[in-house]
């Protein structure tokens, strides 16, 4: 079940990841990596810590962050946003539902593609905004340009895509992109595109594509958000970066009333600086372990549990496991809970979409991954 060692700093560890369960419960639900981040990262910020680096910067990062994610951006994904048009954030949540309060107005319809990230619902709805859902292809989770377009109604005005795909792990393909761009141009949408899971795209595919490299014209209508801290761990330190490249957003942004969003987390900005400068040969590396978890995982269940099946993730550390053939379902991640003792995250919340299904996060320890695996096959073989 992974060394003694391991165990005990996970549960010493303040985050919501291994604090929400009980002790005998194996946590693999929340987008936390298991692993400590990098030690670059760790050095920028025990520097921070050793010179009590702790006073008033709310604007020392405005022009430096922006700098270093283009360049990071450039460098691997072949994409230079301009520099100008980059603000730095709290969260990628932040400008998320910024440019739904400036883009779109109470009533319009924001699209979704399901089952998708949780707090996107929640987002749209408790801001008066109409909720168009547009369901991924179950058969590859693919987006399908006819039926994209069929799903949007004369309300809709903008939609959200999660690029990476959180929970399928789809990356999706420049083809299917481009058809969203289209669509998105003949509707007038806004696009708010969240390439949070931009770093951890696996071989074998197209890579990830933001969506504004399209052309200006994708660019001229999105709003890209990013940030270091799935890649490297940081979800508690609060930095993130959104491209604005619609400029009716942009414009909005900047007539906000000063202090409205906050300042971003020294912390969190120096360690983002370091991680975006210094961090790729750890990125890599981490990305070689969680891909050899991928692959440890499909083969076991195919082996030993064909009736889950689970499309290969193409990118994150999430796998999307279909339930509906078992006993367990709809809501699997509770029975699992109740008679396995490990902590999915319950395909519902996802939407109406994901009734059946439960979200896993292998990024872990490989100990820790086998006993997570052994406790889900005992329980959908051994409960009734």
């Amino acid at each position: 079940m992974g060394t003694s060692h391991d165990i005990d700093r996970l549960r010493a560890l303040t985050g919501i990841k291994w604090q929400r369960f009980a002790g005998d419960v194996i946590p693999t639900w929340v987008a936390d990596m298991d692993f400590p981040t990098a030690p670059v990262v760790l050095d920028a910020l025990r520097a921070m810590v050793e010179s009590s680096d702790f006073g008033y910067n709310m604007t020392s990062f405005d022009d430096s962050i922006p700098k270093v994610w283009t360049e990071w951006s450039l460098r691997r994904f072949g994409w230079k946003p301009e520099v100008a048009e980059t603000k730095v954030f709290s969260t990628t949540l932040q400008p998320i539902a910024t440019a739904l309060s400036i883009g779109t107005a109470p009533g319009d319809g924001v699209l979704l593609f399901t089952p998708v990230y949780p707090p996107f619902f929640d987002m749209v709805t408790k801001a008066g905004r109409r909720l168009v859902e547009y369901r991924l292809d179950e058969a590859g989770w693919r987006i399908d340009g006819d039926r994209l377009r069929a799903a949007i109604d004369p309300g809709t005005r903008a939609l959200i895509l999660c690029n990476p795909h959180n929970p399928s792990g789809r990356a999706f393909s420049r083809e299917e992109l481009q058809a969203v761009a289209q669509i998105a141009q003949e509707h007038d949408l806004l696009v708010i595109s969240d390439e949070i899971w931009q770093d951890f795209v696996y071989p074998g595919g197209e890579g990830h594509i933001p969506f504004a490299s399209l052309g200006p014209e994708a660019s001229g209508r999105s709003v890209t958000v990013t940030s270091a801290s799935k890649s490297f761990n940081l979800g508690g330190l609060s930095c993130a970066v959104a491209h604005l490249g619609d400029a009716r957003i942009a414009a909005g942004v900047a007539a906000l009333p000063p202090q409205s969003l906050g300042g971003v987390n020294a912390l969190g900005a120096h360690a983002t600086h370091a991680a975006w400068t210094h961090g790729e040969e750890w990125l890599t590396e981490t990305t070689g372990v969680l891909h050899a978890n991928r692959d440890h995982l499909m083969a076991r269940l195919a082996a030993e549990l064909p009736e889950v099946p689970v499309e290969t993730p193409e990118a994150t550390y999430l796998a999307w496991l279909d339930f509906r053939a078992t006993h367990i379902a709809p809501d699997p991640a509770k029975r699992l809970l109740k008679h396995g003792r490990v902590g999915l995250s319950p395909g519902p919340d996802f939407g109406t979409a994901g009734k059946g299904f439960a979200r896993l996060n292998f990024a872990t320890h490989r100990e820790l991954l086998d006993e997570i695996i052994d406790r889900i096959i005992t329980t959908v073989r051994g409960t009734s």
